[in-house]
């Protein structure tokens, strides 16, 4: 009876291992996700909001994506985001999905973030990621 009791504490030992995620693992999920997400924000971004203007300090807004792994304090916490790294096109990004009394909303950002094809690519990129954390822990 006890090689029984402690074969069922091993194995309740190794399910929780895989259960529960590290913020470090948990960012390297979101990060798939994120790289996914940010691949097809750029794409939206060029196809409605790319100009032939040469910008050389500022660039093109689509150009201008970036992602992070870590919080404003600089801590991982298990989340990703994408956003512009640059206040100018954060700003200019915002003014053309939201719209202002000047500009009409397109909602660009919006419609990619609404997006069935997006969301499931997003969920299929971290659930890919979220199996080979898992296989490298030792599940099948």
């Amino acid at each position: 009876m006890a090689d029984f009791a402690s074969a069922l504490e091993e194995w309740a030992k190794t399910v929780q291992n895989m259960v529960e995620l590290t913020p470090k693992e948990q960012a390297e999920i979101t990060k798939a996700g994120a790289e996914e997400f940010k691949k097809r924000l750029e794409s939206e971004t060029r196809q409605h909001h790319y100009s032939s203007h040469k910008d050389s300090v500022y660039g093109h807004m689509a150009d201008g994506l970036t992602l992070q792994t870590k919080n404003v304090d600089g801590v991982v916490d298990g989340k990703s985001t994408v956003g512009w790294e640059n206040a100018f096109h954060a700003t200019n990004a915002r003014r053309l999905n939201d719209g202002t009394k000047k500009y009409k909303a397109d909602h660009f950002v919006t419609n990619v973030q609404n997006s069935a094809e997006t969301q499931e690519a997003v969920l299929l990129a971290e659930k890919a990621e979220y199996d080979r954390l898992m296989k490298k822990k030792g599940a099948s």
